[in-house]
């Protein structure tokens, strides 16, 4: 058997050239569940070296942990947590809004009645509060839209999920740049530059990643992702402040 990180041949349950586990598999249901849990109780090293790699080359190396060379890559539940928390504790310390706190915001704003005393429901003031839970129970919604936008392309949706995760984890550290920056620039063109920078390093990792057939078309298909996004997030908003009874 040869491992998959390296390629060196494998006698026992690890490498002995890089000490990767021997039985990786393709990423499905069960294995992400087991990488969800050692993220959360455990930090592995690779940190910088996925923080570079997805600076320089996102597609390579998102590709090599889904084909299973894993051992230097910080994993992705991980990433996208650490990330966004500092990227909140930033926020904090400058006392500015996260782009999530704004976005919410403005649809209950919208979603209100005109003349009506404005109330936010309990659930979003949570989704504000707790920026990087609230960025990985979004995941999946993204994942979703991601997933079906590029449904022919060779990733299941957990693996979609896994991508995302890297890609989120990554956006959190332009819209901590941009957080710092705002505490000595204030203009009210820094508040929708970070979203477009995020998007645009977003239609950058999947034109890495699903390099295969028409390019333009794959293009269309990164905002189709983002409109299928909006779509399912704001079914789920609107769901919920009805239920809330806002």
């Amino acid at each position: 058997m040869k491992c998959k990180n390296c390629g060196h041949t494998i006698d026992g349950k690890y490498c002995s050239h890089c000490g990767q586990h021997s039985n990786v598999d393709r990423i499905n249901l069960p294995n992400f569940l087991n990488e969800v849990s050692e993220s959360v109780f455990q930090i592995n090293k690779g940190f910088f070296y996925t923080l570079i790699s997805l600076f320089f080359r996102p597609g390579k190396s998102i590709r090599e942990f889904l084909n299973g060379k894993r051992k230097k890559h910080f994993k992705p539940i991980a990433y996208v947590l650490i990330l966004s928390t500092l990227y909140f504790l930033i926020t904090q310390i400058t006392n500015q809004n996260t782009w999530m706190e704004d976005l919410l915001s403005g649809f209950v704003e919208g979603a209100s009645e005109p003349n009506s005393e404005i109330r936010t429901p309990v659930i979003l003031t949570w989704f504000s509060a707790n920026f990087a839970y609230s960025t990985l129970i979004l995941l999946p919604i993204f994942s979703l839209a991601s997933y079906l936008s590029f449904l022919n392309f060779g990733a299941n949706y957990i693996e979609h999920i896994v991508i995302n995760s890297y890609v989120a984890g990554h956006q959190a550290i332009f819209y901590s740049l941009f957080a710092l920056l705002g505490t000595v620039i204030e203009s009210k063109l820094l508040e929708s530059i970070p979203v477009l920078v995020a998007m645009s390093y977003t239609c950058w990792v999947f034109w890495k990643l699903f390099a295969k057939g028409n390019r333009v078309l794959n293009i269309l298909r990164s905002f189709m992702t983002y409109f299928l996004y909006l779509f399912f997030s704001s079914v789920l908003l609107l769901a919920v402040m009805g239920i809330s009874g806002f």
